[in-house]
């Protein structure tokens, strides 16, 4: 199967895309903005799907020019729940639609459009035990950027970053809306790390003794940070913001340990902070629990049977036309995962 991605995120080209290329199709990925090199990519590639995940600004673009070339659409919408207004009208123009967030499901299928799950995961050769690197060194990290605009995040501001930095030696890496005075919450330059490329990431992991979560929704069974899983794979000890689907995936105190309100993590931290061989070993069970549950590899293979399917789309691409309303396909081998 031959997939061209176009968006070149790290959660594709270090996770999904690259686990589709270990297990033995063909992939290639192109950055979406240079319409140019779009059309080149789909005349030389002639791509079997094209797949990409979030919004993209150029998506009117994208649309009629799979149309013209016959190819169909393959959509995971990472942003569901909390941007699933942004979701739907690329969802109805897909032949295949992935959420992260199984609570979506219905969503979809009230508009007609039969989605499938697509949780995030790790990849074992992207998020792996490194080094310990003294440049990284401190007692807490915290890796990601400053939404501010989801109240579940908020919280889980308030309730775990907050008497992190207040108390403890935290450093937090990401873009500069930390430093953003104009923010409800930001932080001094003595708290702020910078931008971490993603392959830093499994060092910062070995180099801290705690890696702390927040999450932009709390009440998914599926739905997560997608950090949770790279962090967990790179053996990190994970003191993340309590979510059902942290619950639903891990048990506390042995994959990882979470926290309810700021109390419970001053506790957990100084409980932790004084014992490194019980961190090392959740930091363990965590990796391996990842490692037998939540990878890419696993994600494509419980997928395999729907792209297998839609493959069949291939032999029938003249029979495919987009509108406005979304894909309609008259071949009616595919009519179980394809919107009607």
């Amino acid at each position: 199967m031959k997939i061209l991605f176009v968006n070149m995120a790290p959660i594709i080209i270090y996770g999904l895309g690259q686990a589709f290329s270990d297990l033995g199709h063909e992939v290639k990925y192109i950055n979406i903005d240079f319409d140019e090199s779009l059309v080149n990519a789909i005349d030389e590639f002639q791509p079997d799907f094209v797949f990409n995940d979030g919004g993209i600004d150029r998506m009117h673009k994208l649309f009629p020019l799979l149309s013209e070339r016959q190819v169909p659409h393959i959509y995971w919408a990472i942003e569901d729940p909390t941007s699933y207004h942004l979701s739907i009208p690329y969802a109805m123009q897909s032949a295949i639609v992935f959420t992260p967030c199984k609570e979506s499901l219905d969503e979809y299928s009230r508009l007609g459009v039969t989605a499938q799950l697509l949780m995030f995961a790790c990849h074992p050769r992207f998020h792996y035990r490194a080094a310990p690197d003294h440049r990284y060194q401190h007692e807490l990290v915290f890796i990601g950027n400053n939404y501010d605009y989801h109240l579940a995040r908020n919280q889980g501001i308030n309730n775990v970053l907050k008497p992190a930095i207040e108390n403890f030696d935290t450093k937090i890496y990401g873009n500069e809306w930390w430093l953003d005075k104009n923010k409800d919450f930001h932080i001094s330059s003595l708290h702020y790390g910078g931008y971490l490329p993603n392959e830093y990431l499994p060092v910062v992991c070995a180099s801290s003794q705690i890696v702390l979560g927040v999450h932009s929704i709390t009440d998914s069974e599926t739905m997560m940070s997608m950090r949770s899983f790279e962090i967990l794979g790179s053996a990190g000890f994970y003191l993340t913001q309590w979510t059902k689907a942290i619950e639903c995936q891990f048990k506390n105190h042995y994959h990882l340990v979470w926290s309810r309100s700021k109390e419970e993590t001053l506790d957990l931290i100084r409980f932790y902070l004084a014992r490194p061989e019980l961190r090392k070993k959740i930091a363990e069970q965590g990796q391996k629990e990842v490692y037998s549950q939540h990878t890419y590899h696993i994600r494509i293979k419980n997928i395999e049977n729907i792209l297998e399917q839609a493959g069949n789309l291939k032999a029938a691409r003249a029979h495919i036309s987009y509108s406005n309303n979304g894909i309609r396909l008259k071949c009616q081998k595919a009519s179980s995962i394809i919107r009607p």
